[in-house]
């Protein structure tokens, strides 16, 4: 997983890690001008007359509201489609066709797809964002498949960014918590790789039997070794959560049994109650740490109340952010 030279306009945006990270600087630099500039309406025709096709097979809150208010905003048009009223899928048409066709139409496609983690096969949804990307004449944006959830992962930098200044050295810990359903490892796998590019002193936090896959945590090593951070695991909260500047709370599945919902129940039930976010295990952090998750979230469940609604918490501005980050992507990429 070697960042390529591509620059950003024009590109598919699969995932950070194949991006050049003074590209990412750049969008991040974009973003935060967006979201600061004292006359937005500048910027209200960057992409005039230019339409964004989202492909959603999956629900969506922030990612489908942010992308479509995002291209409003800067004077384009998005077009919402649901993978159940299309073709592709159904024993009736092909990747290939699709992106041809969707090509013709519009000026970026951007696709959401991920699979329900007690079916199918790891990497599978990957492969056929890529095989949209092969096929397609216009960028790609992925919107989270299986394994990476882009987006998500750069407006992450952006938040600690802005709410802590230097990101370098910063202590982040990247930790599990139990939810009642295995959930996929895309946001874990994007914000290990992401915050290890960018120099942060990564804490991956989770039970054993919920590694991540061995060539993410490899890329994260050598990640964190090019950019003067570091990255460690650990299995147990109390040393996770020691000091750190920055609590990334999310839930994943276990890998070893992807596709067996049974065998994976039984390895997490264990940790219901036990493996929650609450003010007792954050006085291990850092006095002026931040509290952060992508949400969706199950209170109570996840994290406490007392936590996401504290003044560590965070999680409104991360998903504030999504829109900015991803109004600087719209407008570079297309």
């Amino acid at each position: 997983m070697k960042p390529s030279k591509q620059v950003i306009s024009g590109s598919d945006f699969i995932t950070t890690q194949e991006l050049e990270k003074e590209n990412l600087e750049l969008l991040i630099e974009k973003a935060f001008e967006l979201k600061n500039a004292k006359d937005p309406s500048k910027y209200s025709e960057i992409l005039k007359n230019k339409t964004l096709i989202m492909l959603f097979f999956n629900p969506s809150t922030r990612t489908r509201t942010s992308f479509e208010v995002a291209m409003t905003q800067l004077g384009g048009h998005a077009i919402f489609m649901s993978g159940n009223d299309i073709w592709l899928g159904k024993n009736s048409e092909s990747v290939k066709d699709t992106a041809k066709v969707f090509s013709r139409y519009a000026n970026i496609i951007a696709i959401r797809m991920f699979p329900d983690i007690s079916k199918g096969n790891y990497g599978t949804i990957n492969k056929i964002m890529r095989e949209f990307a092969e096929w397609s004449e216009i960028p790609i944006i992925n919107m989270e498949d299986d394994l990476f959830h882009p987006c998500q992962a750069l407006t992450d930098i952006m938040t600690i960014k802005e709410k802590l200044g230097s990101l370098k050295n910063k202590k982040i810990v990247i930790s599990w918590a139990y939810h009642p359903k295995p959930l996929p490892v895309s946001v874990p796998n994007s914000i290990v790789l992401n915050s290890t590019r960018f120099g942060l002193d990564v804490t991956l936090c989770h039970p054993k039997g919920f590694e991540l896959q061995p060539y993410i945590l490899k890329t994260a090593e050598q990640n964190a070794k090019d950019n003067g951070g570091s990255f460690r695991i650990v299995n147990t909260m109390e040393e996770g959560y020691k000091d750190t500047e920055i609590v990334y709370v999310k839930s994943w599945g276990a890998l070893q049994y992807y596709g067996n919902n049974k065998e994976e129940k039984k390895l997490r039930q264990p940790y219901r109650g036990k493996w929650i976010c609450n003010e007792e295990i954050m006085k291990r952090a850092d006095k002026n740490s931040i509290f952060m998750h992508c949400l969706p979230v199950l209170r109570n469940v996840v994290v406490e109340d007392a936590v996401i609604d504290g003044p560590h918490s965070v999680v409104y501005d991360q998903a504030e952010n999504r829109l900015h980050l991803q109004k600087a992507l719209l407008s570079e990429i297309g």
